[in-house]
């Protein structure tokens, strides 16, 4: 219980997600320009990353190997990534599965990535 406690917004966060995705497309909104999806797939997706990795400096704080954490993370996030996708593809009659939607997530994921390998110090005593 206490694994998940310290990842609850990252659940949250890809609970939310995953509801917004396979919403049928004409209830989520009009897009505000052309591309505007991968962009929300691009943000959403690095929101998710930094909450995983933030739950995950949490639940060892402070003193997991950044390595073992990235590859953790990243098997993850891309699977979940293309879950989203398979879900838009066969639950959702008004949304198209997109190997873009895909390279969008999986650009999020490297950009919360990135920034986990720029600032996360690990603790050392």
């Amino acid at each position: 219980m206490r694994y998940i406690v310290n990842y609850v917004w990252a659940i949250f966060w890809a609970l939310i997600m995953f509801v917004l995705m396979i919403m049928p497309s004409n209830e989520v909104g009009i897009p505000l320009f052309e591309g505007f999806d991968k962009l929300a797939h691009c943000g959403t997706f690095f929101v998710l990353t930094v909450l995983l990795y933030w739950g995950s400096i949490i639940k060892s704080k402070r003193r997991a190997s950044k390595w073992i954490t990235i590859f953790k993370v990243l098997i993850a996030t891309v699977i979940f990534a293309f879950i989203t996708e398979g879900a838009q593809l066969y639950f959702s009659p008004t949304r198209m599965s997109d190997w873009w939607d895909i390279f969008a997530d999986v650009v999020g994921i490297g950009m919360g990535t990135f920034a986990y390998i720029l600032y996360y110090q690990k603790k050392d005593f």
